[in-house]
């Protein structure tokens, strides 16, 4: 037991450690120009339209799926979890007087969780395949709640229902959840040079993501809106895990199961948020602060949550 203990920390401390090394080293290509930041672009739709797609696909048609309906309730504790921070944070901004514009977008950086982007690759690192199939489930439910924001921002600002359609429901990720399990369940065959070349694909995943987050890290812009940052990094990373705990615990989630619930819980602030930022003229630098300053800070505080659940 002992054993099983000291290597299970290991190994986190080795996947987490691989993980700050190659952020660092997509912060330092940009430093010195052998990257720009223009190029996290590139990065980003190879990663979402091929690699990302490539590695939910096969682990969900690998999977053990006789335990769905436990996924699915991994599914609602993450959007229970997004729901109650963005309530926190709705109350905050509105005590501390925000505009309109500003408030949404601290509101959606508080909600959505970076569940796939940096979840993905810490789940997988630390527990396994058996353990991204959980994550995958958990970042269904921050995709969902994507989409519901955008339901909603279109409802107030205006905007294209095409729009939200090509980017949620036409998601990549989100199309490779549901052709993988339909292939699983139908037990359709995909004979060997399929899977080879998806495992080739999705090798890239890990690596091309922390390259991305590490060209994308942007300090100058923290300053202005240092004090809300703080604020929603403190609610994603500390706070929204206790929240997570205590859910986990009222749906019955044991082992696995809440362990992957809580660790996703306790991601950064979703990229997407900036995309919803941008797409409804939210406040962009109050938005991108909030996910820049949550996703440095996670590097320290996602290593102590593996270490202490």
């Amino acid at each position: 037991m002992l054993n099983n203990i000291i290597s299970h920390t290991m190994n986190s401390y080795e996947t987490i450690i691989a993980i700050i090394l190659m952020i660092i080293l997509g912060y330092l290509c940009r430093r010195f120009e052998f990257l720009k930041a223009e190029d996290t672009q590139t990065l980003n739709k190879i990663v979402v339209y091929i690699a990302i797609p490539s590695l939910i696909f096969l682990s969900m048609y690998n999977a053990d799926l006789s335990n769905i309906r436990t996924f699915g309730t991994i599914t609602l504790t993450c959007i229970t979890v997004g729901l109650i921070s963005g309530i926190f944070a709705y109350i905050f901004t509105r005590l501390r007087n925000y505009p309109s514009k500003t408030r949404w977008g601290v509101v959606a950086a508080s909600t959505l969780f970076n569940s796939g982007f940096l979840g993905y690759p810490v789940v997988l690192g630390v527990f396994g395949a058996a353990g991204l199939v959980r994550a995958v489930f958990y970042d269904v439910g921050s995709t969902l709640l994507f989409i519901s924001f955008g339901v909603f921002f279109l409802i107030i600002y205006g905007g294209s229902y095409q729009d939200i359609i090509k980017r949620s429901v036409l998601f990549p990720p989100l199309l490779a959840v549901i052709s993988g399990i339909t292939a699983n369940i139908l037990h359709i065959p995909l004979g060997s040079v399929i899977p080879n070349t998806l495992g080739y694909l999705s090798g890239a995943a890990i690596p091309m993501i922390m390259l991305s987050l590490g060209l994308s890290l942007e300090f100058k812009g923290i300053k202005e809106y240092f004090g809300v940052a703080s604020f929603v990094s403190a609610l994603k990373l500390v706070i929204s895990p206790m929240i997570a705990m205590v859910v986990v615990g009222l749906v019955g989630l044991s082992g696995l199961d809440r362990t992957v619930a809580i660790v996703e819980a306790g991601m950064p602030s979703a990229m997407f948020s900036l995309v919803l930022a941008i797409t409804y003229d939210l406040n962009i630098k109050a938005t991108a602060a909030c996910i820049f300053l949550s996703t440095s800070l996670s590097m320290i505080s996602i290593t102590v949550l593996i270490l202490i659940i």
